[in-house]
């Protein structure tokens, strides 16, 4: 995910002056790039899944679009990126319910005994995003980018909500081994609202390092917050990888 840029003592009426080509490229890449991989992907999906498929297209269509506009400069770089924020959140959510659907057709088996709504671990992901969106508040508050920020935020919150139903969904067991089964369940739950929640948070962090483009003029609190989110998101990933990676040995354990 991607770009911005722009300090708070800045009239918003001079912000579009300031030299914005390296930003445009930059989320013109990256959604060109969303855009291809999205593309392919629907390709490769939509005889054996289309409305999988379908909302691959809508949201490659969006990342394209987000490209020309990036690319003949006809909104803000950080408009852009929340753009492009709002439409891979919408299809995380939308793939979501789709594989909800499609899981509810499948054959379950229920446990007897009972379990926690949710690990501990995805747990904390999903509140350390929810705080790192609640890190744009102060933009909000001294009209920093602010419509931008909102974008931002809304799709980090969805994100968060998304990465939690993710992890405190119901078990789905669908073979006679129930202790592999539940191995493998606790395993691509952890893993997919892991790389949901740490998203989120590099959605804020991204946001805020262009936003924060001219650092002499910007205020400490936002170079603050700059930093908080940045060591948030990087220690999260780095857990991530290392809970992901024990969860997928201890599967292998039980195979």
């Amino acid at each position: 995910m991607v770009d911005t840029n722009l300090s708070f003592v800045l009239p918003s009426a001079t912000m579009h002056t300031l030299p914005t080509f390296g930003q445009n490229l930059a989320v013109a890449a990256v959604a060109l790039l969303a855009a291809s991989l999205y593309t392919v992907h629907g390709i490769r999906s939509r005889r054996c899944d289309p409305p999988h498929a379908r909302a691959l297209f809508v949201t490659a269509a969006i990342a394209l679009l987000i490209t020309v506009l990036m690319l003949v400069k006809a909104v803000s770089p950080v408009i852009a990126y929340g753009i492009l924020c709002l439409a891979l959140a919408g299809f995380q959510l939308a793939s979501l319910l789709q594989d909800e659907r499609v899981r509810a057709r499948q054959r379950r088996a229920a446990l007897l005994t009972p379990r926690a709504p949710a690990d501990l671990v995805p747990t904390i992901w999903v509140v350390l995003a929810v705080a790192t969106g609640l890190m744009l508040m102060p933009y909000i508050a001294l009209n920093v980018q602010a419509a931008a920020a909102v974008i931002v935020a809304l799709c980090t919150f969805l994100m968060a909500g998304v990465a939690w139903r993710i992890a405190s969904a119901p078990q789905q067991l669908f073979g006679d081994d129930v202790q592999y089964e539940r191995a493998r369940d606790r395993s691509s739950r952890t893993r997919k609202a892991g790389v949901t929640a740490v998203i989120a948070m590099g959605t804020v962090m991204v946001f805020m390092v262009f936003v924060n483009y001219d650092m002499q003029t910007v205020a400490p609190l936002l170079l603050t917050l700059q930093d908080v989110s940045l060591w948030t998101w990087a220690l999260s990933g780095a857990s991530w990888i290392a809970y992901s990676s024990y969860l997928g040995f201890r599967q292998s354990s039980a195979s």
